[in-house]
């Protein structure tokens, strides 16, 4: 959401976590040098450096563009604009203190001047200072009330305070109607405080203007998605694919989405997740020439998520590293995620070789690989958020392994196999549903541990009721239309049955709920909806109920295996798909 004025003011790649102070460098920023003269021979070189920097930033070369910058400052220290660019490309390059330097420099001198105090804040707010970018974009205000980007801006460093933050969102769509990255905004903001209906209207309304953006298209799939509307979910990601064929995120989103569609078969699924490793590979080329190795050592094995942090994955993920044979195997860790927590901690502590990833490009992380002679990657995402198929689909590693994060092909031919067992991928079935070859293990595949303290198991709800009750902990976006009314047949045929519906945050959701039971005959008293809560409270819950009720075509995993633990037992559809 960063204006565009005659330079490039825009930070154009998302920074994450913090690097270390180059010294050197801020103590060279601070060296008193006296300017040129003001010549017009002096002023086309000092242009000239900062065009081609331009040139390289929109290649993506941004250590290029830093030395350029560098001999620009070097040429007229007291150059805002040469200062602000250097700036840009030290965030390209993720240094994100130098930046800082650079922009508050250049703020310094032409205290009036927009574009630094625009990405100032941008830069804080990529390294999650929320406080001091609040403070940079009121500044911006300051100078520009009418800057729509300086009110996007300070929406988002508004995190916490919600009505506010809207209210801003609100303010620079006034100036700048149907401006995509603010409506993508404020409908995500809405969406989080359970207004998906207005969040889906404010992107419907900006689409008017903009029908092909991709960044509108994308936020409405996912907010459509995330509701249980997964068929208008895939058809506003094939609109976007249109526009922008190779944006993999999109792909993974409409992949994502369309298991969740009831009528698609397990053909259309295979066929769809095909057009998209054909894709990839075009786009990748060649893959990388690693041979098998033979010496006598311990194998090395990489796992690859995003996901290494208080995250489901993580409740599968941390027994197998706990466990794992190192008298056997070298373990290395791949994390492409900024932030961490105490599971991160834990699981740090548990890996023998630790790699941060996170806004690496995959050649450079297929490289990184390769180096290290891994000789089995494991994808823990699949196509989940922060994936990273883009480096397995150059092969850096001679036997590649998808499992656990996504219960479904990745479509890619360079991946080998797919992780599973007999019971989730039935021997002479379940290869019709993947490019990978299953890799069953010959018991369970899953080896789960909560991340809390588990509760005591309750006795059965009905012998002090008097009355089944059944219970619903998955996902909203798993609450479609076609499993809730199979629920209903259920309330109407064991009288005085009751259902609670736990994890409910959004109004669309709810009012589906409420009007598919009703539709089907079922009192609406007959139906408790509930919250999200905390995971202690959540885990309690199941307490309160007699069966868990499965969702379908997509089941439960980290649910099932949650009512399990807690005593309750699940009632599944078997379905003709993996998931």
């Amino acid at each position: 959401g960063i204006e565009e004025f005659e330079d490039h003011v825009a930070i154009r790649i998302p920074i994450t976590g913090s690097v270390a102070p180059m010294k050197s460098l801020l103590s060279w920023f601070r060296r008193s040098t006296a300017p040129l003269p003001h010549t017009p021979a002096a002023a086309e070189a000092l242009e000239a450096l900062i065009t081609e920097g331009n040139s390289c930033e929109d290649r993506g070369e941004y250590a290029t563009a830093r030395e350029l910058y560098q001999r620009a400052v070097a040429m007229s220290p007291h150059s805002a604009r040469a200062q602000m660019n250097l700036g840009n490309a030290l965030a390209g390059l993720r240094n994100v203190p130098a930046a800082l330097e650079c922009y508050r420099r250049a703020i310094s001198l032409k205290p009036q001047w927009l574009p630094p105090q625009l990405n100032l804040g941008a830069c804080l707010l990529a390294a999650g200072d929320l406080a001091a970018a609040e403070s940079a974009y009121r500044h911006a205000l300051e100078i520009a009330p009418g800057s729509a980007s300086a009110w996007t801006g300070l929406g988002c460093a508004l995190d916490t305070r919600s009505d506010e933050a809207e209210a801003a969102f609100r303010k620079a769509l006034a100036l700048a109607p149907g401006h995509a990255g603010t409506a993508s905004r404020l409908a995500h903001r809405l969406r989080e405080h359970g207004h998906a209906r207005e969040a889906i209207r404010e992107l419907r309304s900006a689409l008017l203007a903009n029908p092909d953006d991709v960044l509108l298209l994308r936020t409405l799939g996912e907010i459509l998605a995330g509701v249980g509307e997964p068929e208008e979910a895939c058809a506003a990601y094939r609109r976007a694919l249109t526009t922008a064929p190779d944006d993999w995120n999109v792909w993974g989103m409409l992949l994502w989405a369309l298991n969740f569609v009831p009528e698609a078969g397990p053909g259309q699924i295979l066929a769809e997740h095909r057009r998209f490793g054909d894709a990839m590979a075009r786009a990748v080329g060649p893959t990388l020439d690693t041979p098998v190795r033979h010496e006598h050592r311990r194998l090395k094995v990489g796992y690859v998520s995003a996901d290494f942090r208080r995250h489901s994955v993580a409740c599968f993920f941390e027994p197998l590293l706990r466990h794992h044979d190192r008298a056997r195997f070298e373990v290395h860790c791949f994390y492409n995620y900024s932030g961490g927590d105490e599971v991160t901690q834990r699981l740090f502590e548990l890996a023998e070789h630790w790699h941060d990833i996170a806004g690496m490009d995959d050649a450079d992380v297929a490289r990184r690989i390769q180096d290290n002679g891994i000789d089995i990657l494991v994808d823990l995402a699949g196509h989940t958020s922060h994936n990273r198929l883009g480096v397995f689909a150059r092969k850096p590693a001679p036997v590649q392994i998808t499992w656990l994060g996504y219960l479904c092909t990745t479509g890619l031919q360079a991946m080998d196999y797919r992780l599973c067992d007999a019971r989730t991928d039935p021997p002479g079935l379940a290869e019709t549903w993947q490019v990978e070859t299953p890799l069953r293990l010959p018991d369970s595949q899953w080896c789960y541990s909560p991340q809390v303290e588990l509760p005591l198991p309750t006795p059965l709800p009905r012998l002090a009721n008097g009355h089944w009750t059944f219970g619903s902990f998955n996902q909203e976006s798993k609450l479609n239309a076609t499993t809730l009314r199979a629920w209903a047949s259920i309330l109407l045929a064991v009288p005085n049955s009751r259902l609670r519906v736990l994890g409910i945050t959004c109004d669309l959701v709810e009012e589906r709920i409420r009007g598919v039971f009703v539709e089907q005959g079922v009192a609406e008293e007959r139906i408790d909806i509930i919250g999200r809560v905390p995971i202690e409270a959540y885990l309690s819950a199941f307490g309160d109920v007699d069966v868990a009720l499965d969702s379908f075509p997509y089941n439960g995993a980290t649910t099932t295996c949650d009512a399990l633990l807690m005593g309750v037992p699940v009632a599944t559809v078997a379905g003709e798909r993996g998931i």
